[in-house]
């Protein structure tokens, strides 16, 4: 029998088994790394990624509120790509009082990647405080919710707090080892600020939520005071600097849900899909090179 097709050369075999081979890596690299992080109700996002700090400045990759860089924080290896290693004295990232966001705080989202092996004393992942007993919001590691809000190894305080002046909050805690030296996700959650709805998740997973306070905070606004993050903005002033590394910052102004953490946490590509997108590019050059 005489075969009359075209035979396929050497050439074409290596340019077909090369395409092949990247395609197959970049589709198993995005399914190890997840999916890209949600963005529906995304307002605001730092990365910490070298290329999105200019000096002092780093850039809100998704909203408008650059942050201000303070002390010196080193760009370390993060949870993706790079993040920020902060001394726990005087380093800490100013993102702004963040416009609007602030009049949305009773029903929005909070989440970060964080890595300590710090507990002999609470300090604080973000927060801010407006002067007297006004707008509120923060986490803190190693600090009970509970009465006086003491130090406690592997308590962890989350909070929000409204502006109608006679502190009007609401305080959670959530039991869990968290400084470790190894990277864990937190999210903090307000489904409903009035109604003490509130989620704590820890790696992904809801977690047990203990209230110290439930107050029903109802009157939002918008923040005087900067947020901080790295340390808390105590009325203008500095306080519980965190001496560690954070990445992937992220604020929603809405409640994310079990299975849009469980996304969120699941992702290693942020909003990068460069890798899928670049696929025909190295095709062609790949054809090109053998030509």
């Amino acid at each position: 029998m005489r075969f009359t097709g075209k035979r396929m050369s050497i050439q074409d075999h290596l340019v077909s088994s090369l395409a092949l081979s990247l395609f197959l890596l970049t589709v198993c690299g995005l399914s190890t790394n997840g999916a890209t992080i949600v963005t529906d109700g995304l307002v605001h996002y730092w990365t910490f990624d070298k290329d999105t700090i200019n000096g002092k400045q780093i850039k809100d990759v998704w909203g408008k509120r650059n942050g201000i860089i303070v002390g010196d924080p080193k760009i370390v290896a993060g949870w993706v790509r790079e993040g920020l290693q902060f001394d726990g004295k005087d380093d800490y990232v100013n993102i702004t009082n963040l416009g609007d966001f602030g009049s949305k705080l009773g029903s929005s989202t909070f989440e970060a990647w964080m890595k300590t092996d710090f507990n002999k004393e609470w300090v604080t992942l973000f927060k801010v405080l407006d002067e007297g007993c006004n707008m509120g919001w923060a986490i803190e590691i190693n600090r009970s919710a509970l009465a006086g809000f003491p130090f406690k190894k592997n308590a962890h305080h989350f909070y929000i707090r409204d502006a109608t002046g006679g502190c009007k909050a609401i305080a959670a805690e959530t039991e869990t080892i968290l400084s470790d030296g190894k990277w864990h996700y937190v999210a903090w959650v307000v489904e409903q600020a009035e109604k003490n709805r509130v989620q704590i998740y820890i790696d992904g997973q809801s977690s047990e939520v203990k209230i110290g306070q439930e107050k029903g905070p109802s009157k939002f606004i918008n923040f005087k005071e900067p947020v901080f993050v790295g340390g808390g903005n105590n009325r203008g002033k500095l306080a519980r600097p965190f001496p560690g590394t954070l990445d992937e910052i992220r604020i929603y102004n809405r409640p994310l849900n079990a299975a849009e953490v469980k996304r969120n946490y699941q992702s290693k590509l942020g909003l990068r899909v460069e890798a899928a997108l670049k696929l025909p590019v190295h095709w062609a050059n790949i054809r090109r090179v053998l030509n």
